[in-house]
């Protein structure tokens, strides 16, 4: 079995299990341009001088938006720098920043690397190199907590080192460890940094991104998916993940770290929330942050709603028949190339047949047609009802206010 074929396989498989990998995208052809290079063009100019807003991309359920963030994963890996995508789910929600960050920094991705996390990088600088770099500037974190943790980490050894490691992507030491480890490494006490989860969680984020930049990269790109799981919280929690994406992606200019961040939420979120109730999050959510936290942090809710469906938001539309026709062609090709065979599909005649779906569908329908056509010489295009999908939901909120109080009042 030859590379190509492998590759072929490879490619196939991940199309077949609805999971679209970077050599899928790379195999693929780009159906989003419009998006993808209005994500590229942001990455090109990013600097310290110039750090781009993040975007929040919108899409009907099926059109692509996975396969988009894949591909732009792809992109950023190509442009050197350090990625790291989730989906949020039960398990991982974005209104706590801390155990957000917990999910992300575990998951970075570089380079012409297949293990994930910035450790064998991090191991060949020197403390004298870390000690003269921004990651040492006054006040640049809202916490000095994580500068101490990557301090001692040059010192420790063994299972002391990786607890360290651990902590700085997301791995909370337990209350006092800090102070055991940096005692044994230096003999005294750790200062009283007062570090509280609900404040200071920007430290961590900010620090990893300036970390990345010392290891050789350009910067640390964030990608989120399934946002619309944030209709799924409490109120107060909704209020919360609204904000810490907002500031994530940088929508207020406040940003002073090198990142840059995508979110994917299916238009449904603006149907169930954001349009047409007369107790819609665009007016709940400001007036919640005027009752609360007083007039600018209720006017910062509002720009982000603003934002969020301006003319700068990227929307997946519903694919030309043209670009269906190439992708839906690759595919064919793909398949061939994978089994061994000469596939004889005439993609428009599918795309006809089918009607208006989702992407994913006429995928779906295209990989059935040629495993028929393969394995038993039939040629019949398979029916709608036969490509359905089980839909996915969600039976109860995946965040509730009494968590979110519980939440506001840890500290560490």
């Amino acid at each position: 079995m030859n590379k190509q074929n492998r590759d072929a396989i490879f490619a196939v498989e991940s199309l077949r299990a609805g999971i679209p990998t970077r050599l899928s995208t790379r195999l693929l052809p780009d159906i989003r341009q419009s998006v993808s290079m209005r994500i590229q063009e942001d990455l090109a100019h990013f600097d310290a001088s110039h750090l781009p807003s993040g975007r929040m991309l919108w899409g009907q359920y099926g059109q692509g938006k996975t396969h988009a963030l894949t591909t732009l994963e792809h992109q950023a890996l190509d442009q050197n720098f350090a990625v790291s995508r989730v989906s949020l789910s039960r398990e991982v929600s974005c209104h706590n920043l801390l155990q957000f960050y917990s999910h992300v920094a575990p998951r970075i991705r570089t380079p012409n690397s297949t293990l994930e996390g910035i450790q064998k990088y991090l191991n060949h600088l020197q403390p004298g190199e870390i000690c003269q770099s921004i990651l040492y500037s006054e006040d640049r974190y809202a916490n000095a907590l994580p500068v101490h943790v990557l301090d001692d980490y040059f010192y420790a050894e063994g299972e002391d080192k990786e607890k360290l490691y651990g902590d700085l992507t997301g791995v909370r030491l337990p209350v006092g460890e800090p102070g055991r480890i940096h005692r044994l490494v230096k003999g005294s006490a750790l200062p009283k940094l007062q570090f509280k989860a609900t404040e200071h969680a920007s430290a961590y984020f900010g620090f990893m991104a300036d970390l990345i930049q010392l290891c050789g990269f350009e910067g640390w790109v964030i990608l989120i998916d399934e946002v619309e799981l944030v209709g799924r919280l409490g109120k107060l929690s909704r209020y919360k993940a609204y904000q810490n994406l907002d500031w994530l992606m940088n929508w207020q200019g406040t940003m002073k770290y090198p990142i840059y961040t995508v979110t994917a939420a299916a238009t449904r979120l603006q149907d169930d929330l954001w349009y047409g109730k007369d107790n819609d999050d665009r007016s709940v959510m400001p007036e919640l942050a005027q009752a609360r936290f007083g007039e600018q942090d209720a006017i910062r809710m509002m720009k982000f709603f603003t934002k969020a469906i301006d003319a700068d938001a990227l929307k997946i539309l519903p694919a030309q028949e043209t670009d269906l026709i190439a992708l839906l062609d690759k595919v064919a090709d793909l398949h061939g190339q994978a089994y061994q065979w000469q596939p004889e599909l005439t993609s428009i005649n599918l795309i006809h047949h089918l009607g208006a779906q989702p992407v994913r569908t006429y995928i779906r329908a295209a990989l059935e047609f040629l495993d028929l056509a393969y394995l038993y010489g039939q040629t019949k295009i398979p029916e709608t009802a036969q490509l359905r999908e089980t839909e996915l939901t969600e039976d109860a909120d995946i965040g509730t206010e009494s968590a979110s109080h519980a939440d506001e009042q840890q500290s560490d």
